[in-house]
């Protein structure tokens, strides 16, 4: 199979470059040093950019050929022309110039014209991906030089390539521009850093001691005083004509300067056109002949110097002109070019026009087209046939060129060559007339190009042409779908594949390829799946299989429209195989939506992945679009990981790139992200307020499954927040509309909800059948991810499912993550379930239960003998995990103490293990592993997680020597420190090793099942005690993510319960310390911030509470844009006027009746913090 690669390769080279513009210029013999010039470029060359602007004939080139000559370092030199004012072509040329200097630069650049379409942003985009790749250059530092930059300077794309790439320019590369007119580059910055050096006309003219090293040295005619201040006086320091001067004196040993003078101020003629003539006049035929013949081009080679002047070999006739001055010559040996200077150009085609009139032109433009088609270059043919007036031979190039041309996305330049053409005659051309009307829908000009397919198609169906009238249908279709006119594309398209019988494969590619477009964008998606998958098998044989890749595309986003994901992930994960990875221009799109399906899944270490290869890849390409959509992606795996601060972060990043390019669709993406991250966090009124707000940016648009998404969401908020029946409401006015969709994935989402609504409400009957449709397509489209967050979240619908025996596998696998919150309504449900039902509670209790658990259990095995097999296995489990560690004491007993607070370490008698000890430190982190994993872990499970990708043979051989390494370092006990099960690896419960992260579970473990506060409230000082730093300090890997995240929330609870116990005892100092750590842990939770300052106001700190409030205002409005909440505000309303908001009681009194210091510092502030509470409050 031939890649996509190669293939579009191929297809760049389709329009070939001419690299004798990569050429610096030769120089002559009769060329003056100007050591004064090239001092000050190279004084100045560590700028940013150099600008040399002055007109014609000022010697820039030449100047900065010296100045290259002169250097040792790299020089990419690059002669523009008319035609490189077109991004694609201006990229190509600099790709090659550098490619030059370093064979393997620029592959990702390479690949983003490969794959160009047009877009507003393309030259930022394009120029953003070049300096990135300027970056990797290696050794001295580059200089770049743009010739004659005025010729592509009217193009605003190669502007904005231009702006981007000087705005990102790393300090390997140096820019220097030559133009005839200051370009229109925004170099306002660039200037006030300092960062730009220019040299005009002034500098450039000839002063007078040069005029004399000149004529002295170099023409070995010297001149007297009166003669340089002569010439002086009539060239103003001119270069090019200071040496048409000198060619006139060479016609014989007696020509006198004053004489040549003379006659030019006698004469009427422009200064340059009277030097040409007198140069011109001198010249023999020969060079006569070649001069005239070569006039049409700007810049030509030997070769085609020969055929224009019907020569064998042109290279003596133009060396000699060489020699003289009048050709500038690039290159050497097969590869040299030459130019003529413009001037004489110009004087060359004025006497042309003089001897042969306008005919005489035409027949040079025409026979001149006619060598450049034959040499393979019908883009610069093309522009000759125009000048000849040759209609038919330039109607046949444009639309043999047209489908190239806006395949390489470069729609600007076929418009530009379409306009150059008669109007009749490109009207009079069906293929003409369709070419251009794609041109103006690839530029944006809808309504032109709406008008232009109708104008064909009536044509072709009036004259029956078929093949027409299908290219017609197959443009206004994909048109009439840009336009959002789904119903009106499909109405077209199936009026064309109607009438395709016959018409070529291609063409019924196109048709099928817009209907299957039409019938996604419409929701028809079943539909849209069957179409795209027959465009692929068509395509498998195409020649144009570069469309395989976007068909396979919006083949995944059809499937994952339908909530299928595992359909769509494979389907992504194909395309992107197709395009190598992360080295198209394509990647990032293709990975961002693979992220978000794979978040949909669960799977959040490959979606992590993907999302974070996305944004480098955008980055490289300077995509900025697709870095909002990956930074969002990434936000939302964050936020479902449970690292809420780091997906606030990510959401802040895609929302500030976002409020530049003003997305508007993204910014109700964002807003709904930004919702469910606050809402997963527990602040559910924060986060229907984003919601709402998301609902309302969607409101004035069709009524789509985002909007159905959106309101979903929002009623999972409310369900979250305790307002049932507002979200009973919504979710009953989308159950139509769901079920109505072809998303199973919403439509579980709102019947899963609204069951759990209707549960709660009492409404069990009605709650058993949404719930019973909600699981059933969990099971059928392995939606258990998201049952498993709702059991986290509130497990109450899933026992009440499973009490029910409504798909009892399905619901306690998901009860799983609940962990020891379901433990006591299982131990109930136990009592009279059947069997089926209580071998599923037996086994959740097995993985979640405790203590409590395994005394219910034994005792339930005297009574229910068929369920003892479960029981037993349970009760392995359960004391497996809850004998780690053992209780309370055993680490003072235990020699081998392992510490997962703070940076992870290892304790043998109390010393400190240094990690020089561990032959590898994957084998200590395999131990951290293992021990955070009670159930054990897989040998597949452990090499994917530590020898990932291609290091997965080294894992294979290096497995069994990390578990040896594991066993050399802890001490020898009577039980070996790691058991194997068949193909599963675990700690052994029996080995003497203590750890934190257990102590921990043990103690929370102890405060959930206390009764007495006292009890309760030691167990979580403890567990406080125990949680003193960072888990997992410093571990990235995407194993410790979760567990970094569950561990972050356990602890932010216990802190917050802590807090809670001790201020209802009035011990507000303890409180205050556990409420300050816990906003450390969630700093945007607004209830904490409020425990905290009343807190402070119970001891009397009114003034640190008033600094505290004002600390909360500022951090919602710099991190959210955002004040509190209405609820804080007024909650904060009551503390500030004595109320308790949480019914703690008032601190208790000194026992000497004096006032303490915090009493103190209240009673001298009070009048200050009054007359600040109404600066604060809103």
């Amino acid at each position: 199979m031939t890649s996509l690669s190669a293939e579009s390769r191929r297809k760049q080279d389709a329009t070939p470059l001419y690299r004798a513009k990569l050429s610096r210029p030769n120089l002559g013999r009769l060329v003056l040093d100007r050591p004064r010039l090239v001092r000050a470029l190279t004084e100045h060359a560590q700028r940013s950019l150099t600008l040399l602007i002055a007109d014609a004939g000022y010697g820039k080139s030449t100047l900065l050929a010296s100045f290259a000559k002169s250097l040792s370092r790299p020089v990419v030199w690059y002669s523009l022309t008319p035609s490189d004012a077109d991004p694609i072509v201006f990229s190509r040329y600099l790709l090659e110039g550098f490619r030059r200097e370093a064979p393997r630069f620029g592959r990702v650049f390479q690949r983003i014209l490969e794959e160009f379409r047009p877009g507003a942003s393309s030259g930022e985009m394009l120029g953003g991906t070049f300096a990135n790749e300027l970056v990797g250059l290696k050794g001295s530092p580059y200089l770049l030089v743009l010739d004659d930059f005025q010729d592509a300077a009217t193009n605003p794309h190669v502007i904005a390539f231009m702006d981007t790439l000087l705005r990102q320019l790393p300090a390997s590369v140096r820019i220097v521009v030559a133009s005839r007119s200051v370009p229109p580059l925004a170099l306002d910055r660039l200037r006030a850093q300092g960062q730009v050096f220019e040299l005009d006309s002034e500098e450039l003219r000839l002063s007078r001691d040069e005029l004399d090293q000149l004529f002295g040295k170099v023409y070995r005619r010297p001149l007297t005083a009166e003669e340089l201040a002569s010439l002086e006086e009539t060239t103003l320091g001119w270069p090019t004509a200071i040496h048409l001067v000198h060619e006139s004196l060479e016609r014989s040993a007696d020509a006198r300067l004053e004489d040549v003078l003379a006659r030019f101020r006698a004469s009427d003629l422009e200064l340059h056109d009277y030097l040409s003539s007198e140069v011109y006049a001198r010249l023999d035929p020969g060079s006569r002949h070649m001069l005239e013949r070569t006039s049409a081009l700007s810049r030509f080679d030997a070769d085609l110097a020969a055929r224009l002047g019907g020569v064998r070999d042109a290279r003596p006739v133009l060396d000699a002109l060489a020699r003289r001055g009048l050709l500038r010559t690039f290159g050497i040996g097969e590869q040299a070019s030459y130019e003529c200077h413009e001037l004489v150009r110009r004087f060359v085609r004025h006497e042309l026009e003089a001897r042969a009139g306008a005919p005489g032109t035409r027949e040079l433009a025409a026979d001149t087209a006619s060598a450049l088609e034959a040499r393979g270059e019908p883009e610069r043919a093309l522009r000759h046939y125009l000048q000849a007036g040759r209609v038919a031979e330039a109607a046949r190039i444009v639309r043999d060129l047209a489908p190239e041309l806006l395949r390489q996305g470069r729609p600007a330049a076929l418009l530009q060559y379409l306009s150059d053409l008669p109007r009749e005659r490109v009207r009079e051309e069906p293929l003409l007339t369709l070419a251009l009307a794609d041109a103006q829908r690839a530029v944006g000009s809808w309504d032109e190009a709406q008008a232009l397919y109708k104008e064909v198609l009536d044509e072709a169906r009036r004259l029956g042409t078929r093949d027409h009238e299908c290219s017609a249908m197959a443009g206004l279709g994909r048109l009439l779908n840009l336009r959002g006119m789904h119903e009106q594309a499909l109405g077209i398209v199936e009026s064309g594949l109607a009438r395709a019988h016959g018409i070529p494969v291609e063409l019924r590619r196109r048709l099928l390829q817009i209907k299957g477009a039409a019938h996604f964008y419409l929701g028809h998606h079943d539909a849209a799946i069957r179409i795209l998958d027959e465009v692929r098998s068509l395509l498998k044989d195409s020649a144009d299989r570069e469309m395989l890749v976007p068909t396979v595309h919006n083949l995944a986003m059809a499937y994952a429209a339908q909530g299928r994901f595992r359909e769509a992930s494979k389907e992504l994960r194909a395309a992107l195989a197709q395009v190598r990875g992360t080295s198209s221009p394509r990647a990032p799109l293709y990975l961002s939506n693979l992220a978000t399906l794979l978040a949909e899944l669960g799977e959040l270490a490959d979606a992590r992945r993907a999302a974070e290869e996305g944004l480098l890849a955008a980055q490289r390409f300077s995509n900025r679009a697709q870095e909002v959509t990956c930074h969002q992606a990434l936000a939302q795996i964050l936020a479902q990981g449970g690292d809420f601060d780091g997906a606030l972060a990510a959401l802040k990043q895609a929302e500030e790139l976002n409020d530049e390019l003003r997305m508007d669709l993204i910014a109700a993406d964002l807003l709904a992200l930004r919702g469910r991250i606050f809402c997963g966090r527990g602040e559910y009124r924060r986060a229907v307020a984003f919601l709402t707000e998301a609902i309302e940016r969607l409101a004035g648009g069709p009524d789509g499954p985002r909007l159905v998404e959106f309101k979903a969401t929002l009623a999972w908020c409310e369900l979250r927040a305790g307002r049932v029946r507002a979200a009973r409401d919504l979710l009953q006015s989308l159950v139509r509309r769901a079920d109505a969709d072809e998303n199973d994935y919403q439509r579980m989402r709102v019947h899963y909800w609204l069951g759990e609504a209707l549960l709660a409400l009492g409404e069990q009957r009605a709650a058993d059948r949404h719930l019973g449709l909600a699981l059933r397509l969990v099971r059928e489209r392995g939606y258990l991810y998201f049952l498993k967050v709702q059991a986290r979240e509130e497990p109450a619908s899933l026992l009440h499912a499973l009490e029910r025996e409504v798909e009892v596998p399905t619901t306690s696998a998901a009860l799983v993550e609940a962990g020891g919150a379901v433990e006591e309504p299982l131990l109930k449900m136990l009592a009279g379930a059947p069997a089926g039902v209580a071998e599923a509670a037996i086994a959740v209790l097995g993985e979640v239960g405790r203590r409590a658990a395994h005394e219910a259990l034994e005792d339930l095995a005297k009574t229910r003998r068929a369920l003892r097999p479960a029981i037993r296995a349970a009760l392995r489990h359960i004391g497996d995990r809850t004998s780690r560690g053992s209780a309370t004491g055993l680490a003072e007993t235990r020699a081998t103490r392992l510490a997962l607070f703070g940076p992870p370490r290892l304790y043998v008698d109390g010393r400190l293990v240094p990690p020089s000890a561990w032959r590898t430190q994957r084998a200590f982190h395999i131990l951290i592993y293992l021990s955070l994993h009670p159930r054990g872990a897989s040998r597949d499970d452990l090499l994917e997680h530590f020898w990932p990708g291609r290091q997965a043979a080294a894992g294979r051989r290096n497995f069994h020597p990390s578990l040896s390494y594991i066993r050399s370092v802890l001490p020898r006990a009577q039980a070996q420190p790691i058991l194997r099960e068949w193909d599963i690896y675990r700690l052994n419960p029996a080995y003497p090793l203590t750890c934190d992260a257990w102590d921990l579970d043990h103690a929370l473990e102890e405060a959930r099942s206390a009764r007495d506060p006292r009890a309760r409230r030691k167990a979580l000082q403890r567990a406080a005690e125990l949680a003193t730093g960072t888990f997992l300090q410093g571990f990235y890997a995407s194993w410790a993510d979760e567990l970094q995240a569950r561990t972050r929330d356990r602890v932010e609870k216990c802190l917050l319960d802590l807090g809670a116990q001790c201020a209802e005892a009035g011990d507000y100092e303890e409180a205050l310390s556990c409420f300050r750590r816990a906003v450390e842990i969630d700093e945007y939770r607004e209830s904490t911030w409020l425990a905290m300052i009343e807190c402070l106001i119970k001891l009397g700190n009114r003034r640190a509470a008033l600094a505290e409030y004002a600390k909360l205002q500022a951090l919602l409005r710099s991190g959210l844009s955002v004040d509190p909440l209405p609820e804080t505000q007024e909650a904060a309303r009551k503390l500030w006027a004595g109320s308790s908001v949480h019914g703690w009681p008032e601190p208790h009194a000194p026992a000497t009746g004096e006032p303490n210091g915090a009493q103190r510092v209240s009673a001298f502030t009070q009048v200050g913090v009054k007359s600040r509470v109404g600066e604060l409050m809103p």
